[in-house]
């Protein structure tokens, strides 16, 4: 105890950030001790044994301790069935996108199979839901993080079909792809955030306080994302650089720029995003068009807009807790790659 107390002491998030997930890693690896059968088991042990960076975790613990002095034990529950229920998302997502990789990883279904995969991400969401067994006896707790958190789960995969249903469109608007944004990405962080505030007990404004914030955070995060995947060398972003222009996918500076520019210059630019030209010439042409069409700087500006929004909001909470807010929004941001 007094180790948890030592880190908790601590307001800023990359701080409180690097004490808090090696103590959520080792506890949420134990989440599960099933064995038998192997064939479900094995690939849920081992989604558990390689976890991402497990912000939502973290942002669901650290919104319970800024606001409410809420212990690390008692957030728990929460947030491994967050992080629970975006694994298993990523283990479906990882099928329908044929992606074999993850994290540098085998993905499941590329391990096994993908019958496995669906049946693993199935046990998952399950045990997701078991994770919030010890807040049972609290019956308006409980009643009111399960209906929210499944509500969560509708609308992540609301967002999904609607990035699926987006590659087969090409009339999708900027509204269009910041709503599926919002669903697919932002709504599962700012939802973890809200269960925070909910283990607090705030009021049902300030709870919409805090999911506002975040969930305007997890957009703007995915179009600085989209933003960087055109601006970054490959090395910095860990991708090669025009995997988005090859597939025509419907990222925020795509569809920004189909919007902005005109018929001649939209056609010049979508003759420069061929397979062929990119895997000869690269991405060099496609940028230039955009930049001197002032595109990149646009979407800077909207990203800077955006970002005051945010820390506009923030100034709303409770002043203890607004430099703990404002270290997450940092901390999302300043992602490099």
């Amino acid at each position: 105890m007094a180790l948890l107390q030592k880190m908790t002491t601590k307001l800023n998030f990359k701080s409180f950030y690097k004490d808090f997930i090696p103590w959520f890693d080792s506890e949420y690896k134990k989440s599960v001790l099933n064995t038998v059968p192997s064939s479900l088991y094995d690939p849920i042990h081992y989604i558990l044994e390689h976890p991402g960076k497990q912000i939502r975790p973290a942002f669901l613990a650290a919104t319970a301790y800024t606001l409410g002095n809420i212990s690390f034990g008692r957030s728990f529950p929460a947030a491994s069935c967050m992080e629970m229920i975006h694994n298993f998302t990523l283990v479906h997502d990882d099928i329908m996108d044929g992606d074999m990789l993850r994290h540098g990883m085998e993905t499941v279904h590329a391990k096994w199979n993908e019958n496995l995969a669906i049946l693993s991400g199935d046990g998952l969401f399950a045990r997701a839901l078991v994770q919030l067994d010890p807040y049972v006896e609290d019956t308006e707790l409980y009643a009111k993080i399960m209906p929210m958190i499944l509500q969560t789960v509708t609308v992540v995969c609301e967002g999904q079909a609607l990035d699926m249903e987006f590659e087969t469109r090409e009339d999708v608007t900027l509204s269009e792809y910041l709503t599926m944004v919002e669903k697919k990405t932002a709504y599962l962080l700012a939802v973890s955030a809200r269960v925070g505030a909910v283990l607090v007990g705030l009021n049902k404004d300030d709870e919409m306080l805090v999911e506002k914030i975040i969930l305007k955070l997890g957009v703007v995060f995915q179009i600085q994302d989209d933003l960087l995947e055109l601006t970054s060398d490959s090395a910095s972003m860990g991708k090669t650089l025009g995997s988005d222009l090859i597939k025509q996918k419907k990222t925020y500076p795509y569809l920004y720029a189909k919007q902005e520019m005109d018929k001649v210059e939209w056609n010049r630019f979508l003759e420069n995003i061929g397979v062929e030209h990119i895997e000869q010439h690269g991405v060099g042409v496609a940028r230039k068009i955009l930049e001197n069409n002032f595109i990149f700087d646009r979407i800077r500006e909207h990203i800077t807009l955006r970002h005051v929004t945010i820390q506009e909001l923030i100034k709303e909470l409770p002043e203890g807790s607004q430099e703990m807010f404002y270290s997450m929004v940092e901390f999302i941001m300043d992602r490099k790659k």
